[in-house]
């Protein structure tokens, strides 16, 4: 019998993955162009719907789009001549996956200083299991907190490491009736899941 609890683990655990690894296609390059100009290729594995914008240093938006139209493949140039000497973030987003970009801008020129990508993690409860899969782009450290809802309480702590792909799964069977919440931090942000035990 625990020969067999192992083995539907682990094909649990493998479907799992491949539930976390079917998202993550959302590619972003941006070269740049002549003086101002930047050239911005978005790719995604399936027809999809883009947003995308660009922020000042202030947070203020200079520019947002929507694309209407589900496509794969999205190319753009864009003129930075019109903006100030700083720093912008170009931001593409598609459901929960997200392509931030830093640009300086200076004098006429326009250079990539960095690019993140971010994936939201998935969380899953099925019988009184919690299950985290989550893309670590950024490869920094993973923490998962679990609070009692009605006190917040710390009552759970796991530092799920740094690895590219995590995946954890823990028993909440232990603990009592009520609600609880999840959170994931890593350097990209911070994620809630609520979990209701009944």
């Amino acid at each position: 019998m625990k020969r067999l609890n192992k083995v539907l683990f682990t094909v649990a655990l493998v479907l799992f993955a491949g539930a976390a690894m079917a998202t993550g296609n959302l590619s972003v390059n941006i070269s740049e162009g002549e003086g101002a100009e930047a050239h911005v290729r978005v790719t995604n594995a399936v027809e999809s719907q883009f947003e995308m914008e660009i922020r000042n240093m202030n947070n203020d938006i200079v520019y947002y789009k929507q694309i209407q139209q589900p496509l794969k493949l999205v190319l753009n140039t864009f003129d930075f001549s019109a903006l100030s000497n700083g720093e912008y973030t170009f931001t593409v987003k598609l459901d929960k996956e997200m392509n931030r970009s830093v640009l300086a801008v200076k004098d006429g020129d326009v250079k990539v200083l960095d690019q993140t990508k971010q994936v939201d993690p998935y969380f899953g409860f099925n019988n009184e299991q919690l299950k985290i899969s989550y893309l670590n782009h950024a490869a920094n450290d993973v923490v998962l907190y679990v609070y009692d809802a009605k006190t917040n309480r710390l009552i759970h702590e796991d530092d799920l490491g740094s690895g590219f792909a995590v995946n954890h799964a823990i028993d909440l069977s232990k603990l009592n009736k009520g609600s609880y919440e999840a959170v994931l931090v890593s350097s990209n942000g911070t994620y809630e899941y609520d979990i209701t035990l009944n």
